[in-house]
């Protein structure tokens, strides 16, 4: 995607988020994290919080409405059920017969969903030096890494050995 439509795509998301997420925003383009990380964070985000308010764990109006209190409560319960939520609901193309999302997709979802709650709980400052909350929840979820192959034997070259 060229630079000027990612912006674009960026401002899309920005204007949905609480006010929090954009604090977060502004401190990671400090780091600097790309922005097609953010851009990519910032979709997980709204993913997350529609679920928040459709599952009714929120009854925010919007997801700007959605209070730190709300991130600040969920359950680990909460996460998996969000988690079977990502593995189990009808991708939106038509063409696939998949189901679910792919575990990559999960665990980008969750990296996105873990970099928020260090922030909130680990990061940031408020006007008495505190972070918003302590409790981050996201400590207590489960990723399952994709595995990689170890080599189970070496590949001999014609240098002979010392």
């Amino acid at each position: 995607m060229k630079r000027d439509r990612l912006l674009e795509k960026i401002d899309e998301y920005k204007a949905l988020m609480p006010w929090y997420v954009l604090d977060y925003y502004q401190s990671k383009l400090s780091v600097p994290y790309s922005f097609t990380t953010l851009y990519e964070y910032l979709k997980e985000y709204k993913r997350f919080f529609d679920w928040l308010m459709d599952s009714g764990i929120s009854s925010a109006p919007s997801i700007a409405d959605i209070s730190l209190e709300t991130l600040e409560n969920l359950s680990k319960k909460d996460m998996e059920a969000f988690i079977l939520y990502l593995r189990e609901r009808p991708l939106l193309n038509a063409n696939t017969t998949q189901q679910g999302v792919s575990q990559t997709t999960i665990n980008r979802t969750l990296s996105a969903l873990a970099s928020l709650f260090k922030y909130l709980t680990e990061e940031v400052e408020n006007e008495q030096g505190e972070p918003y909350f302590y409790r981050n929840v996201m400590k207590k979820v489960a990723t399952k890494k994709k595995r990689k192959r170890l080599l189970h034997g070496l590949k001999t070259s014609n240098k002979s050995s010392f």
